[in-house]
């Protein structure tokens, strides 16, 4: 019986490489900024984008088995498990910004924006916040 092919492992381990990467880009940042600070803050932002895309890809795994018991679901249970996921979606999201705007030296405008993701999250839930009610009123009776 033919044995499966193995998969190579790296030498260094894919968060030991990404943490790495992500301190070789702080230090050519702060060099960077000394002569030119505009792209500096686009050195930064590129890289958050290039981590914030590792991370996706590493979670892949975890958001299909999500999905999968998500398709499994039915009725209230499926708009719930897919509200939290855009809750979620919608958190990392703002947050990212608000950092990327922190960095740039514009705190004004994230926190203007973190009071714009908290509203959105508001709104994204009313629907579950009115489901809720819902329930709790047949339960009593009203």
């Amino acid at each position: 019986m033919p044995r499966a092919r193995e998969v190579s492992r790296p030498m260094i381990p894919l968060g030991a490489s990404v943490i790495g990467f992500a301190l070789c880009a702080a230090a050519v940042s702060v060099l960077l900024r000394q002569f030119r600070p505009e792209l500096s803050m686009v050195l930064s932002a590129v890289c958050a984008v290039g981590l914030l895309g590792w991370l996706l890809t590493e979670c892949e795994p975890v958001l299909e088995t999500v999905r999968q018991f998500l398709s499994a679901c039915t009725g209230n249970s499926l708009e719930t498990g897919q509200l939290l996921l855009r809750a979620l979606g919608l958190c990392l999201t703002t947050q990212f910004a608000c950092d990327v705007c922190k960095d740039a030296g514009e705190t004004a405008i994230a926190a203007r924006l973190e009071t714009a993701g908290r509203a959105a999250l508001l709104l994204l839930a009313m629907p579950l916040f009115s489901l809720l009610l819902e329930q709790a009123l047949s339960l009593l009776g009203c």
